[in-house]
C-alpha cells in the first residue's frame, strides 16, 4: 500500500454487528472467531507482570475471560473489582474450555449500553503484515474524512456519522471529483456512484440492510470497474505505442513456407492449429510488432504452432528466441524440433545456464552468420538477447513460470521483435481480455489425432494405492512406461513425507527387474539430460521425479502416472502433470494419492476431486480461479491478495468478464475522443493509466 486509494481499496471481508451487547451467557453457542460486544462486571483479575493480564467479566450466569499479552502491570488498575466494563473482540474457546477474548478493545460502558448503534457495524479486514489493525483503522478514518465520507465506526455514533455526511454534502461534487478516476460523464452514463460515495458505503454502511451483499453489489461493481478501466487503458495505450520496424513476412512467402512446415510435420494440424497459424501469418505480414497469446489445453499442440511461426520468420531472414522455464524442457524441445528444422534447412540450437562459454560463442557466431534461426533456452537467453542481430520473433513458452519483468526483458532485444506468448494454463476466452488485454489471442481447443484426455483417479486408502501400483505393473508388463511424481526431492520437515530420492530407492527394489530412473532439479545438467534421454528412448521403464516433469515433457509411450501427496500441489500443476501421460496411441491414467490422514473435507481433498471430475483445462481454470479469487490480475503480483481484494464478491467470473468487456468499450471510446487523455476531466485517469502501464510492462521498451 502506497496511497490513500490503496488503503481504501482493501475492502471489508465481512461486518460485525456491535450495535448492542451480546449476553455473556450466550457466548458458548457462538461460532469460533465471532466478533461480539459484551458488557459485564469485573469479578477477578490475574496479573502476570510483563507477561499477560486476565480479567474475568461476569453477567448473570455467564463468564468470559479477557486476556492481553505483554501489557504494563498498571493496566490492571483500569479494571477495579466490581466495576462495569464493555469489551469488543473475537470470542473463542481456550484449551481449558473457558470462553475467552484475546486482546479485546475496551469500550466505554455507557456507549455500549446505549443500544442505538453506538458501535455500529464494524468492518472486518484482512491482515496487513507489519501494520497494526488499530493504526490502519485510524488511517482509514482519516482517509474517508478526506474524501468527505464518514468515519467507519467513530465513537461519536450515529450523530457523528450524520454530521460527517452533511459535511460531505457541503463540500460538493467538485471536491469528490478531485479523487475520482472516473470522469463525471462516464459515471452518469453508467449510473455509477462517486468514489467517495462508494468508499463510504462499503467501509461505513449506515445499517444492517446497507451492509447486505445485495446492497453493496453496485458499489463493489463500481470499484471493480474502475480497476478494469485503468487496466484496459494501459493495454490499449501500450498497443498504440508499439513502434513499427518488425520483420515483415510477405503473404506469398508465408504461404509457401507454411506448406513446407505442414509437409515436415509427422501429423496433420488440427483445425484450431491451422486457424492459429493463419492469425499469426496475418500479424507477421505487417511491420507493427505482433503481440499474440496462444492459449491451449495440455497436449493441444502449442509447440507445433510456435515452430510454424518461427519457420515463417526464418523464411524472411530473421531468427526466433523461444524461452522456456527449465533446462529439461529446452533440451527436450531441441531433440523434438531439431529434425524438423533439418528438413526445412533451419538451424536450431539450445542455450541454457549450463552451456559452456565456447559453445555459447559458437551459437552467437552461427546466429550472426544466418546459420541459426531458432534458439531455444532458459533465462540464460536474457543475457544474450541484446547481442542477436535481426531478431524477428520472441516466443515465451509456458509463460506462467516467468515473471512479468523477465518476459519484458526479451522484448527489449533487437528493436521491435514480434511476440508470441504460450499459456501453460488454459484460460477462458472471456478472461483473456482481462488478463492479457495488450495481446491478441488464439485458442487451441482440440488435441492432435483426436487423443482422449487422460483419466484421473483419487486414491485415499491403502487398498486404492496398492491397486494403482498394480496398474503401473500391468502397464510395464505391456511394454509401456510410467511416471511416479513426488512433491519433495529429498528432505522434508514433515514427518512421513514421500520424497523422490527415497521413493526411487524403494521402487528400484519393489519393481525389479524394471529399470527405475530419477530426475529432480538439483541434479547436474548432464545427469538430468541423461535421465530424461534414457526415459524418452525407452531405456528406463519408470521415472521417479519431482514436479520438474510438469511442463512439456513428451514421452508417447508413458501411460501411467502416480502423484504422491498430490493434495500438496495446485490444480494447474496437477492438470499439467496428468498431461504427461496418454500422449501416444494408448490412453493415459493418472492416480492422485491423497496424503496419509488427510480429512475428507480438507481443501486439498476437494482440489483432487475437482481435478478428477474435470478433464477440460479451460473449465478447470475457471473453477481454480473462482476458488482462489482474482488476486492482483493487473499487476506484477501473480498470487495472493491484490488490489481491490473481494471487489466482486460472490458474483464471480461471469460478471467479471462482462465488466471487463464494458471497460474495454469505454476505454476505446475515451481514447477515440481523447487519444492522449489530455482533457482536464481525464487527468486523474491518465495518471492512473501511466502508472498501471509502468507496473505491467516494467523493463519493456517499445
Amino acid at each position: 500500500m502506497r496511497t490513500v486509494r490503496d488503503l481504501l481499496m482493501r475492502l471489508p471481508r465481512a461486518y460485525d454487528d456491535l450495535r448492542r451487547p451480546t449476553p455473556i451467557a450466550s457466548l458458548p453457542g457462538l461460532a469460533e472467531g465471532t466478533v461480539v460486544l459484551v458488557r459485564g462486571t469485573v469479578r477477578r483479575l490475574h496479573v502476570f507482570p510483563r507477561r499477560l493480564l486476565d480479567v474475568f467479566v461476569e453477567e448473570g450466569e455467564g463468564v468470559v475471560r479477557a486476556r492481553w499479552f505483554r501489557v504494563p502491570s498498571a493496566m490492571a488498575k483500569s479494571f477495579p473489582k466490581g466495576s462495569v466494563v464493555a469489551l469488543a473482540g473475537a470470542v473463542r474457546t481456550a484449551a481449558d474450555g473457558t470462553r475467552e477474548m484475546l486482546q479485546p478493545s475496551v469500550v466505554t460502558a455507557a456507549l455500549a449500553a446505549r443500544g442505538d448503534g453506538g458501535l455500529g457495524l464494524r468492518p472486518r479486514y484482512g491482515i496487513v503484515q507489519g501494520v497494526k489493525g488499530r493504526v490502519l483503522e485510524r488511517m482509514r478514518g482519516a482517509a474517508l474524512a478526506r474524501l468527505g465520507g464518514a468515519h467507519p465506526h467513530g465513537d461519536g455514533g450515529a450523530d457523528e456519522r450524520g454530521a460527517n455526511e452533511r459535511g460531505a454534502n457541503e463540500r460538493g461534487a467538485n471536491e469528490n471529483d478531485r479523487f475520482d478516476l472516473l470522469p463525471a460523464a462516464t459515471r452518469q452514463r453508467l449510473a455509477l456512484p462517486t468514489l467517495a460515495e462508494a468508499f463510504t458505503r462499503v467501509h461505513a454502511p449506515a445499517d444492517e440492510e446497507a451492509a447486505r451483499m445485495e446492497a453493496l453489489a453496485p458499489v463493489r461493481r463500481r470499484l471493480a470497474f474502475e480497476g478494469a478501466l485503468v487496466a484496459q487503458l494501459a493495454f490499449l495505450r501500450r498497443r498504440a505505442a508499439a513502434p513499427p520496424g518488425a520483420v515483415a513476412v510477405a503473404a506469398p512467402l508465408a504461404a509457401a513456407t507454411r506448406a513446407c512446415v505442414e509437409k515436415a510435420l509427422a501429423f496433420a494440424l488440427t483445425a484450431t492449429q491451422a486457424r492459429a497459424l493463419d492469425e499469426i501469418a496475418a500479424d507477421l505480414a505487417g511491420t507493427r510488432p505482433m503481440r499474440r497469446l496462444l492459449v491451449g489445453d495440455v497436449g493441444s499442440g502449442k509447440t507445433a504452432v510456435a515452430f510454424g511461426a518461427a519457420a515463417l520468420v526464418a523464411a524472411a531472414g530473421a531468427g526466433t528466441l523461444m524461452m522456456m522455464p527449465t533446462e529439461v524442457l529446452a533440451e527436450q524441445q531441441l531433440r523434438a524440433l531439431g529434425p524438423l528444422g533439418a528438413r526445412l534447412g533451419m538451424g536450431i540450437a539450445a542455450l541454457t545456464g549450463a552451456t559452456p562459454a565456447a559453445a555459447r560463442a559458437a551459437i552467437l557466431r552461427d546466429w550472426a552468420g544466418g546459420r541459426l534461426r531458432l534458439l531455444l533456452g532458459t533465462q540464460a537467453l536474457l543475457g544474450v538477447a541484446g547481442e542477436l542481430p535481426r531478431l524477428g520473433l520472441v516466443v515465451v513458452d509456458e509463460q506462467h513460470r516467468f515473471g512479468v519483468a523477465q518476459r519484458g526483458a526479451l522484448g527489449l532485444s533487437g528493436g521491435a521483435p514480434h511476440l508470441l506468448s504460450m499459456s501453460a494454463t488454459p484460460i477462458p476466452r472471456s478472461l483473456a481480455l482481462a488478463l492479457h488485454g495488450d495481446l491478441d489471442a488464439s485458442f487451441l481447443t482440440e488435441r492432435p489425432g483426436g487423443r482422449p484426455p487422460p483419466t484421473a483417479l483419487v486414491c485415499a486408502s491403502d487398498d486404492e494405492r496398492r491397486a494403482a501400483y498394480a496398474r503401473l505393473r500391468d502397464a510395464l508388463a505391456a511394454g509401456n512406461q510410467a511416471f511416479v511424481v513426488c512433491p519433495v526431492r529429498q528432505e522434508a520437515r514433515r514427518p512421513g513425507a514421500v520424497t523422490a530420492v527415497a521413493q526411487h530407492a524403494r521402487l528400484r527394489r519393489a519393481l525389479a527387474p524394471a529399470r527405475v530412473g530419477l530426475l529432480h532439479g538439483a541434479l547436474e545438467a548432464a545427469a538430468k539430460e541423461a535421465a530424461l534421454r534414457a526415459f524418452a528412448e525407452g531405456r528406463t521403464d519408470v521415472l521417479v521425479a519431482t514436479t520438474v516433469v510438469e511442463l512439456g515433457i513428451d514421452v508417447p509411450n508413458a501411460t501411467v502416472m502416480i502423484v504422491e501427496e498430490a493434495d500438496r500441489l495446485g490444480l494447474a500443476q496437477l492438470h499439467q502433470l496428468r498431461g504427461r501421460v496418454g500422449r501416444g496411441a494408448r490412453a493415459g491414467i493418472c492416480f492422485l494419492f491423497a496424503s496419509a490422514g488427510l480429512p475428507e473435507g480438507a481443501p486439498g481433498r476437494a482440489r483432487l476431486g475437482l481435478c478428477a471430475s474435470l478433464d477440460d483445462g479451460f473449465r478447470l481454470a475457471e473453477a481454480d480461479l473462482a476458488a482462489r479469487g482474482f488476486g492482483d490480475l493487473w499487476g506484477t503480483v501473480q498470487a495472493g491478495e491484490g488490489e481491490g481484494d473481494g471487489a466482486l464478491g460472490a458474483q464471480g467470473l461471469a460478471e467479471f468478464a462482462e465488466l471487463t468487456a464494458l471497460a474495454r468499450r469505454e476505454a476505446e471510446a475515451l481514447l477515440a475522443s481523447d487519444p492522449e487523455l489530455a482533457a482536464p476531466a481525464h487527468a486523474q485517469l491518465a495518471r492512473a493509466a501511466r502508472a498501471r502501464t509502468a507496473m505491467l510492462f516494467a523493463g519493456e521498451a517499445g
